[in-house]
């Protein structure tokens, strides 16, 4: 037979004591006229009662078996060497669900108010998506993430990489231009950057037209903006600092639909007029562009060394070249006898120009002198459509320019006819220069 417990008992939280009382209630049977016999038939039924206090104040709970009350009892003393009080407040299934819940947070170190608040917040953000499909899309893909770096740094670490891969100079001068603006607008992570917001800068940019005034960029000029956009967002990714596997924010930027001017051309007596008019200086530099199709850019880097009068083979090395691609281009009769007087054995054929834009505002003010609009790209506009009338092979002048058969069929195809192909290719020096040509070609040393 068990030995019968002794009240009351006792069980101490640390310096609280906890105790349980055998308080047995009794309820009578009322029979009427008979007190005594009413007295007598009183039915007892067993009750314990937990004491303990809390802040000063005893706490007293029944319940109807012992069993119960030591159950109670132990997590009263639980939560007492927790400091948690708020377990002591609760009744009935609530404790059950509050201590189920304490235990499966106890890893984390975190109160149950926080976890709520933070559940609360997630679902506000996730709407009708659960917290475990979010944790699950995690697991897949921002675990790829290794480091959440800013905009600018980005920008600048991709600079650095095109510059280490040996990308052509200008395509790193256009993309950094580009992307330092981007940098200046969104100087923060780029895990922060969204489509709509990319959408809205790109809509901003402004371009200058020949006064000097802002105007609205070309969609040609977007498109540019958001390709290097999307460039720099795909070198994130692949580093981890977007997630891998995912279209960027940047990809979701829509491109925008252009239409592509018709490109303006000299005609054959405009080129005769700026280069029979042009300084010795000048004469080179644009006569290798007409009859060439030879780059601004590229022009500015093209030495004499690489002008071959006896070979009639102009070579751009891949250095040069925007496509970093080596090209070999050649040179009709009439740019050899343009040439000829002024060839020098080395050096920079541009030698007075450090930079592009200053040889094509040289161009631009002896165009002006002459009545004529020179134009950003009209020298090589001229040179492939003209090309094009007098070969009609468009895969043979893609490869001569440095250009696509995509753009050059789309572009520079039905400008001009074979007659004033042929017309251009045999404008010649005067006839002082032609004079001077007939002598046996020595080079300027």
């Amino acid at each position: 037979m068990p030995r019968q417990p002794t009240f009351p008992i006792t069980i101490m939280a640390g310096s609280t004591a906890i105790r349980i009382y055998f308080n047995p209630l009794k309820a009578e049977r009322s029979q009427a006229g008979n007190s005594t016999s009413a007295a007598s038939d009183a039915k007892s039924y067993d009750s314990y009662v937990v004491t303990y206090y809390q802040g000063g104040k005893r706490i007293r709970t029944r319940h109807n078996s012992l069993q119960s009350a030591r159950d109670k009892a132990d997590s009263i003393r639980t939560a007492i060497l927790n400091e948690d009080t708020t377990a002591l407040t609760l009744k009935g299934e609530d404790i059950i669900i509050y201590a189920r819940a304490k235990n499966l947070i106890a890893p984390f170190d975190v109160s149950l108010d926080e976890v709520a608040k933070e559940y609360v917040a997630a679902r506000e953000i996730l709407e009708k998506i659960s917290l475990m499909e979010a944790a699950r899309f995690y697991d897949r893909f921002g675990k790829t993430v290794k480091e959440n770096k800013s905009i600018p740094t980005i920008v600048k670490e991709l600079n650095a990489n095109l510059e280490a891969d040996g990308k052509s100079e200008y395509h790193r001068r256009d993309m950094k231009r580009r992307l330092q603006a981007f940098a200046l607008a969104f100087p923060k992570p780029i895990m922060e950057v969204k489509t709509s917001e990319i959408s809205d800068w790109i809509r901003t940019l402004k371009g200058r037209d020949k006064k000097g005034n802002a105007v609205e960029l070309a969609p040609k000029s977007r498109n540019h903006y958001r390709n290097s956009v999307v460039q720099l967002f795909n070198m994130a990714r692949d580093n981890g600092y977007l997630p891998k596997g995912m279209p960027t924010e940047a990809e979701a930027v829509k491109t925008l639909d252009v239409v592509s001017p018709a490109n303006e051309i000299f005609t054959v007596e405009e080129i005769e007029k700026v280069l029979h008019s042009a300084p010795d200086r000048l004469i080179p530099p644009m006569a290798i562009k007409a009859f060439c199709g030879v780059r601004t850019e590229e022009m500015l880097n093209l030495r004499w060394e690489h002008v071959n009068l006896e070979s009639k083979y102009i070579t751009l090395p891949a250095e040069v070249t925007k496509t970093k691609q080596r090209r070999l281009v050649p040179m009709p009769a009439n740019l050899i006898a343009w040439l000829a007087p002024h060839k020098k054995a080395t050096g920079r054929i541009c030698a007075r120009w450090q930079r592009a834009q200053a040889l094509f505002q040289a161009f631009d003010r002896h165009g002006k002198r002459q009545g004529i609009d020179v134009g950003a790209n009209k020298f090589r506009n001229s040179y492939i459509s003209y090309r094009v009338a007098v070969t009609h092979d468009v895969a043979k002048v893609a490869l001569e320019s440095g250009n696509s058969p995509r753009v050059i069929q789309r572009e520079y195809l039905e400008l001009a006819t074979e007659a004033d192909g042929k017309r251009w290719f045999s404008v010649m020096p005067p006839t002082a220069v032609k004079k001077r040509k007939a002598r046996i070609w020595k080079p300027v040393v």
